[in-house]
């Protein structure tokens, strides 16, 4: 007991070296280009392998390598990983203990209108005990804390018996290549944190996701005889009501004890070249969510086949288009060009175990719930094969947002539970 609350105040003692340690890696451009294709990795991935190595980490930088990964379930085509390096860091231990892999990526999502941020994205500044910036939220909080954490732990207890691995990588935004890459390398241990914002709770699942474009074709003409042309936008809108009706049928017969239903969301439509023309042709993109499990009789869950998710949805499009003259005879060409699955772990293995009694030595209660989004947890859980949780600082509404934040205490809270993991898992 005297030593965990020396580790405790070993933190406490710490607390401006882990706002400037975040400040640091929040001041790099580590944006993704393009969905992943190519991204600004780089500098930030140097660095922190500089700072590791002068902390007496081992530490080795790659960059993810197509070839090897192209075959394996997941991977997303297309992305080049030229000066996007992955890094793994390892504190070995003295042998006989359980290892514990850390996980979290470095790449953002891109600064937004620089115009409309109080806080420079870049600035790290810290107003009312929120620090600011893009990537502060999702997820540099995330990474600073697994790697504070280990290097707190491992200075309060050199002896530790496990090892303790910790992977910053790249192209998480884009579809999660860079931990596909860690584990085509053959990183692995008995259990894994991915550290992305959940507001300090223990999720033991996350929704997969699909990105699928619709492409739907019309008949361009002058507005003023807009009865000789057909309406691109307007044939896409009939395709987006029904998929409207997808997502509340889904919304009523598809539960998970975790997680928020499924969902089926329009984020970007492109259609037309002026007022005064019918527009000949309009492009839809979807992010279609589902569910790594459903709720079927007597509360037995049923895993859910993405293969499934793909094929209903693109059978209620082509419903949709039977019953439209213009549509049944010129369809829509369907795109899907990024996929993410879902993850899932039971809510009663040994890791969840560890984290929840240090969640209550910390902050004097636990909350296991699920992530609604997806993560590159479900690439350890599924290609990996190891028990996987997600746990970090922030709040995933803060996410890719102008002003993004993270607060402080939470931040500070998640060192000292991670740390107090590490201890308890790897001791």
């Amino acid at each position: 007991m005297m030593e965990r609350q020396a580790l405790m105040r070993y933190i406490d003692e710490r607390r401006d070296e882990a706002v400037e340690f975040l400040r640091a890696l929040v001041a790099f451009d580590s944006t993704f280009i393009d969905q992943g294709k190519s991204g600004n990795e780089g500098g930030i991935q140097r660095w922190l392998a500089k700072t590791l190595e002068e902390w007496k980490f081992e530490t080795r930088l790659f960059e993810p390598d197509n070839a090897k990964i192209a075959s394996w379930p997941d991977y997303n085509p297309g992305h080049d990983y030229a000066n996007r390096p992955n890094l793994v860091a390892i504190a070995r231990g003295t042998g006989g203990g359980r290892s514990l892999l850390f996980n979290g990526h470095v790449d953002t999502v891109p600064l937004d209108d620089l115009s409309k941020w109080k806080h420079g994205p870049l600035s790290g500044e810290v107003e009312e005990g929120r620090l600011y910036g893009r990537g502060a939220c999702d997820m540099k909080a995330g990474v600073a804390a697994m790697l504070l954490a280990a290097r707190y732990a491992r200075a309060v207890y050199p002896d530790l018996r496990g090892d303790v691995l910790l992977e910053s990588v790249v192209d998480e935004e884009g579809g999660g290549n860079g931990t596909l890459s860690c584990i085509e390398q053959g990183y692995t241990a008995d259990a894994a944190i991915v550290t992305e914002p959940t507001d300090l709770q223990i999720f033991c699942a996350s929704r997969g996701v699909y990105l699928l474009e619709i492409a739907v074709e019309g008949l361009s003409i002058h507005a003023c005889f807009k009865w000789k042309g057909v309406n691109a936008v307007e044939k896409a809108m009939t395709i987006a009501n029904g998929l409207l009706e997808l997502e509340t049928e889904w919304q009523v017969r598809r539960k998970h004890p975790l997680l928020p239903s499924p969902t089926i969301t329009l984020g970007q439509i492109e259609g037309g070249i002026g007022a005064a023309v019918v527009p000949g042709s309009c492009v839809m993109r979807y992010d279609i969510k589902y569910l790594p499990t459903e709720t079927g009789e007597g509360g037995r869950q049923i895993p859910v086949n993405g293969e499934d998710v793909k094929r209903e949805v693109e059978e209620r499009i082509a419903r949709i288009c039977r019953d439209d003259p213009w549509l049944s005879q010129h369809p829509p060409r369907l795109n899907w060009y990024l996929g993410v699955m879902p993850h899932a772990i039971e809510p009663h293995c040994p890791l969840i175990d560890v984290i929840s009694d240090a969640c209550e030595s910390v902050m004097g209660q636990k909350q296991i719930s699920g992530m609604p989004s997806g993560a590159d947890a479900r690439h350890l859980q599924n290609n990996g094969k190891i028990q996987t949780i997600i746990f970090g600082p922030g709040r995933l509404e803060n996410a890719h947002t102008i002003d993004e934040c993270v607060d402080l205490e939470s931040y500070f809270t998640s060192i000292k539970v991670l740390a107090e993991t590490i201890v308890r898992w790897c001791e």
